[in-house]
């Protein structure tokens, strides 16, 4: 018995040692770096969303700082890279072998955008320079629609606003970005189905008749899922979306008071700063130089912090309805969620220029990303 039990025990001891002596088996992760731009392949994009999986199963997540730099933790494998900002995304396949830095990335997949033109604001400037163009034939991605000649308001407008920083009417302008549709201002906003074929529509600063039939539609559209950028004047088209002045955002009456036509903002967003210091110099201790108001700017009386963002503030001077003239510090643009879409207002916008980034083009810049990153 005794002889027995002796191997036993030396049996035991053998396996344990061997147990004890297997290598791990927890694979070995491996550091992958990279970076995502805008789609002209130049400006950083910030707190994007980088996913990378297997088999549709998610290994990694994590999010882009403010020079659009990332960076993951993965597995020897192949895998689906996902660079997404709001509705804009790029897909690469890469494979992981050892550390390394990807090729920088620039975001390829675009939503479905359309432009209303205005009498100064011009956003599709902005949508140009970051890159949302046929890089071959130089023709804009997106549709313009004529929102000038169709808008019996809008002539009164060169008349009556000139620029804060460029009073000289010298306006140049890019014939790649006038209108290239068939339907007007009116068809569009008469047409729910033809308004629900875009993602994102952009109302540049214009004069609107109020038209209840118009305001619905853009409510139904923004609820659907429609992303809906306005500035200034165009503010009238909001009157639906925010009950009259009653949910969301209070426009100051009377109406076109606003008086600056600069202001030294604070920043409300810490991404928002450290992209506008860190790629292009621009903000200083979280202020930014805001020069492009028009003179009778919509002011925004209130907004409700419970459904909605404010990006910027600043000291500006508006009248009253006995026209004194009051200095007050308002907010200056915001963002609220209206069912599954959302809406960006701005008291102040670009300038009606395509030849370089202006202060305010930049602040525009990662608005428009940012628009759709509602999640």
């Amino acid at each position: 018995m005794r002889p027995i039990i002796l191997s036993a025990l030396l049996l035991l001891f053998v396996f344990s040692c061997s147990e004890d002596e297997k290598p791990s088996t927890t694979p070995e992760s491996i550091n992958i770096s990279g970076k995502l731009l805008a789609p002209n392949n130049v400006d950083p994009i910030v707190n994007a969303k980088i996913s990378a999986s297997q088999n549709n199963i998610i290994s990694y997540e994590t999010t882009t700082d403010a020079q659009g730099n990332f960076q993951l933790s993965l597995e020897k494998g192949d895998y689906n890279l996902k660079l997404a900002k709001g509705l804009f995304t790029t897909q690469k396949q890469i494979t992981v072998e050892q550390e390394a830095t990807l090729e920088s990335y620039k975001i390829e997949t675009l939503p479905n955008i359309g432009v209303i033109t205005g009498s100064y604001d011009n956003i599709e400037s902005v949508l140009y320079g970051i890159g949302i163009v046929n890089p071959i034939t130089g023709e804009p991605l997106f549709d313009i629609i004529d929102g000038i000649s169709t808008n019996k308001n809008a002539s009164s407008i060169h008349a009556k606003h000139s620029h804060g920083t460029n009073k000289s009417g010298n306006q140049m302008k890019n014939s790649l970005l006038d209108p290239n549709v068939s339907f007007s201002y009116i068809d569009l906003m008469s047409d729910p189905a033809l308004l629900a074929s875009y993602d994102i529509l952009f109302i540049n600063c214009s004069s609107h008749s109020e038209n209840p039939t118009y305001e619905q539609n853009l409510m139904d559209y923004v609820n659907n899922g429609g992303f809906l950028y306005v500035t200034d004047w165009s503010s009238s088209l909001l009157n639906t979306i925010t009950d009259s002045d009653t949910d969301y955002l209070s426009f100051y009456t009377p109406r076109r008071s606003g008086q600056s036509l600069t202001t030294t903002a604070t920043i409300l967003d810490s991404n928002l700063s450290a992209w506008l210091l860190l790629n292009f110099g621009i903000s200083v201790n979280s202020t930014v130089v805001i020069d492009e108001f028009l003179p009778g700017w919509q002011v925004v009386d209130s907004y409700d912090p419970a459904t909605t963002i404010s990006w910027l503030s600043g000291s500006v001077d508006y009248r009253d309805d006995s026209a004194t003239i009051i200095t007050e510090n308002k907010d200056l643009a915001f963002t609220f969620l209206l069912g599954q879409g959302a809406i960006f207002y701005s008291s102040f916008h670009t300038e009606n220029d395509e030849f370089d980034f202006t202060t305010t083009d930049r602040v525009m810049e990662y608005l428009v990303f940012e628009m759709t990153d509602i999640e």
